[in-house]
């Protein structure tokens, strides 16, 4: 699952499902506090309120096209080991289908930190809501931009309240590989501080597949 191997005790995971029975999955990252070393028993109860989380912030967010399939974990462990975990998932978005949007049309959320760089930042992209969402074809309106940042900052405080056995606590995250074009050894995880959402409504970029002939 992962590409990159995380700092010791820090878990990568995903949530994912289709829209229109097209794939999408949205990525996370948070550090772990734990006592000892924590078993699959705790990765997988830990994981299971995750996306538990996920579904109950967001599910009101997206139309009812949009489904929930599994989500899916890698902790990193000391001594270069790792723990994965899959948890399927049941369920869908909940706001009216119109059954008019492209299936990579989404809303688009920026989490803030406490650092500051050039280039891309972490980001969250939903696929998007009702068209009563919305104030034009591609933007958000203010009921809709307020309703996403409850959704999000209350997620956040839903997964940094998270513990399972020998987790006894979780921070919401990202990992930092690089610094100034060298890789940063060992890599560093920083914490989410809030949420920006965009009013401008963006693309899940390959969401509609490979080019066909």
């Amino acid at each position: 699952m992962a590409t990159r191997r995380g700092p010791d005790n820090t878990v990568r995971f995903s949530i994912a499902g289709t829209n229109d029975t097209i794939a999408w999955a949205n990525v996370f990252w948070a550090s772990l506090t734990v006592s000892g070393t924590p078993t699959q028993t705790d990765l997988d109860t830990w994981l299971t309120a995750a996306q538990a989380a996920y579904k109950t912030r967001f599910a009101s967010r997206q139309q009812t096209s949009t489904l929930y399939a599994q989500a899916q974990a890698l902790l990193f462990l000391p001594g270069n080991l790792a723990l994965p975990s899959i948890v399927a998932m049941t369920g869908a978005g909940t706001a009216t289908n119109t059954g008019t949007d492209p299936a990579d049309l989404c809303s688009v959320l920026s989490w803030q930190t406490g650092v500051y760089w050039r280039g891309g930042k972490p980001r969250t992209y939903l696929p998007a809501g009702p068209t009563t969402d919305r104030s034009t074809k591609h933007t958000l309106n203010a009921g809709a931009i307020t309703a996403l940042l409850t959704a999000g900052g209350g997620y956040r405080t839903d997964v940094n309240a998270l513990t399972a056995g020998a987790i006894t606590g979780t921070q919401l995250g990202f990992v930092s590989f690089r610094s100034a074009n060298a890789d940063r050894v060992p890599p560093v995880f920083f914490t989410y501080t809030g949420i920006k959402v965009h009013p401008r409504l963006g693309s899940q970029r390959r969401r509609l597949g490979k080019w066909l002939p």
